[in-house]
């Protein structure tokens, strides 16, 4: 009894596991820009105060949002490529699963336990 219900949830074990890989890589994708984004925000700050000119701190304003836009724009990339991946290997484990309950006929199965407990 304890095997089949252990192997029941297996797939639901799995699910979690992916979720749980997925939402590392996600975490860890953020706190790297966050740091990134944290240090290159205080070296900004530095270097506009070392310039005089106005058109210079302009343009070097200019540079590093174009820097961080492009920041942006890899870490989402990033960030839907793990989304990306964790639903095709969702999607794999459903399908491989609903074959599996239909191989098995989950149901007759079902039916059978709960005919010999209720006699109990």
């Amino acid at each position: 009894m304890y095997e089949e219900l252990k192997n029941s949830m297996q797939p639901v074990m799995e699910m979690a596991e992916i979720n749980k890989k997925t939402a590392e890589k996600l975490i860890a994708l953020q706190s790297k820009y966050v740091n990134e984004f944290v240090s290159s925000s205080m070296a900004q700050m530095k270097a506009l105060t070392d310039i005089k000119d106005p058109k210079e701190a302009m343009e070097a304003q200019l540079k590093y949002l174009k820097e961080i836009e492009a920041k942006i724009a890899d870490v989402a990339q990033q960030e839907v490529s793990a989304l990306s991946e964790a639903k095709a290997q969702l999607t794999v484990l459903m399908e491989k699963t609903l074959k599996e309950a239909a191989d098995k006929s989950y149901f007759s199965e079902m039916e059978n336990m709960v005919k010999n407990f209720t006699k109990k």
